[in-house]
């Protein structure tokens, strides 16, 4: 008998990466050669269940995936050769490293042509380096290669999380097709030039890191991603439901510090020298009172200006958000027996309990936690005071798997439909009544099948009632 493995002291960066099933695993391992070498020979034989076996078989998944990035690579040098690109916010963001060069450290006049600088630090720092290792006369043009990185890395690390999540239940890499086809996140990545893409990118990282069981190392980069765009905070509430679930009480707050240091860390050289700078950072970099403009909304133009503008409609918003999470986290995000009850009773029993895991290892399905994450900034996204057309990369390479776990009610057909009715919303500029409120139906139907259809905690039989 094999001798159990003992936890590493002092809490260890790594945890136990969930089990893979038997059934997951494929019955015939073989290499990339063979695989290719089996798919061309079947494309003869067998052409409809090889094409089939390409896109269900978990065996032909990273082949799949690779042809997919080849050919999204592909799609993105013509665009960048044959399409121009569009002057945005680019301008802006190179004229507000041109003072923080100039030693502005007082960050609300920090400015650009589009306003002042309204994003965290290291926004600015990475700005800052294409600033400095991109030529002078024209930044533009190799920027636009570098977001092509970016979107191609980003395509691998969401294909590395479907991947991860259909471990204990086989995600088909089918779901990965339809993000190389948007033409909206093309432009963002590749002719808009946004901050948008890389606090996606290290999001992500952040995701894959969680579900191999680095998560000291997951929460670094997540508050990494924190560090460019306040958006990511959307995922929190699922962020802390997992955390709590894997490491327990102690490793929440464990994780919460350990955020909240990179948080004052990422400005503290530059802009943290005094109270009134570091007043001027926090309430410029996390403005929890912008306000939008209406022009620009591309979910909620079915509804007048004026109440667009109205704090009643923004505080229903955030009363809808809230409600939302806490019946997802109480219901939902707890797929264990006894539900979330049962979780908190076992992870705040004792103080012992409390440095162990809440949920034991293996309760969870391995989707578990790219589910709770994406569903938390979806939630989010559906009740956000505003969403412009750059928003749409903080959740496209999210629907397939929301869709496929519950969000499109188990048909394929409804799957990629509403993939292609999201999609033509977004592309619709401006944005219409139509278009605002097919996105904002569509967006609640997929929270309904998220709640009807996606997991839920088993019901336990009453003990006299077992046998």
């Amino acid at each position: 008998m094999a001798p159990t493995p003992k936890p590493a002291r002092g809490g260890a960066q790594r945890g136990p990466a969930p089990p893979v099933p038997h059934s997951s695993r494929p019955s015939d391992s073989k290499t990339p050669v063979q695989l290719v070498t089996a798919l061309v020979t079947g494309l003869f034989s067998d052409p409809v269940g090889t094409v089939r076996a390409l896109l269900f078989d978990r065996a032909y998944f990273w082949l799949l995936a690779a042809g997919l990035l080849a050919f999204q690579f592909a799609i993105g040098l013509v665009i960048i050769w044959k399409i121009p690109y569009t002057k945005i916010d680019w301008d802006a963001y190179m004229q507000q490293v041109d003072g923080f060069l100039a030693g502005e450290r007082d960050y609300s006049k920090l400015e650009g042509e589009t306003g002042p600088l309204v994003y965290p630090a290291l926004h600015l720092y990475i700005y800052t380096a294409l600033y400095k290792v991109l030529p002078a006369a024209a930044r533009e043009r190799p920027a636009q290669f570098l977001f092509l990185a970016v979107e191609s890395t980003t395509l691998f690390l969401v294909a590395t999380i479907y991947f991860l999540a259909g471990r204990s239940k086989h995600i088909p890499q089918w779901l990965l097709i339809p993000l190389v086809f948007s033409k909206r996140s093309h432009s963002i990545y590749l002719l808009r030039l946004f901050n948008d893409p890389f606090a996606m990118l290290l999001f992500y990282a952040s995701v894959v890191l969680f579900q191999t069981g680095w998560w000291k190392i997951a929460s670094l980069v997540y508050s990494l991603a924190l560090g460019v765009k306040m958006n990511i905070l959307l995922s929190l509430p699922g962020f802390l439901v997992i955390l709590f679930q894997n490491r327990g009480a102690f490793g929440t707050i464990d994780s919460a510090v350990l955020i909240a240091i990179t948080q004052v860390a990422l400005p503290g050289f530059y802009f943290l020298d005094n109270a009134a700078d570091a007043r001027a950072y926090f309430t410029s970099a996390f403005d929890f009172s912008r306000e939008f403009m209406y022009k620009w909304t591309v979910n909620w133009r079915f509804v007048s200006e004026e109440t667009f503008l109205s704090k009643p409609f923004a505080r229903g918003l955030l009363v809808a958000q809230v409600a939302t999470l806490v019946a997802f986290g109480w219901f939902r995000w707890n797929p264990v027996p006894g539900g979330a009850a049962a979780v908190l009773k076992r992870g705040l029993s004792s103080v012992k309990a409390s440095f162990r895991p809440a949920v034991p290892l293996g309760q969870l399905p391995s989707s578990h936690i790219p589910l709770v994450l994406f569903t938390s900034n979806f939630i989010g996204m559906t009740f956000a005071r505003s969403l412009h057309y750059q928003f749409h990369a903080w959740y496209f390479h999210q629907l397939p798997l929301l869709l496929y776990l519950g969000g499109g009610w188990g048909e394929p057909v409804v799957i990629l439909g509403f993939i292609a009715l999201l999609e033509k919303a977004w592309l619709t500029y401006p944005s219409t009544s139509r278009s605002s409120l097919a996105m904002f139906t569509i967006h609640l139907i997929i929270l309904a099948g998220l709640w009807f259809k996606g997991p839920r905690a088993p019901v336990v039989a009453p003990l006299a009632k077992r046998k």
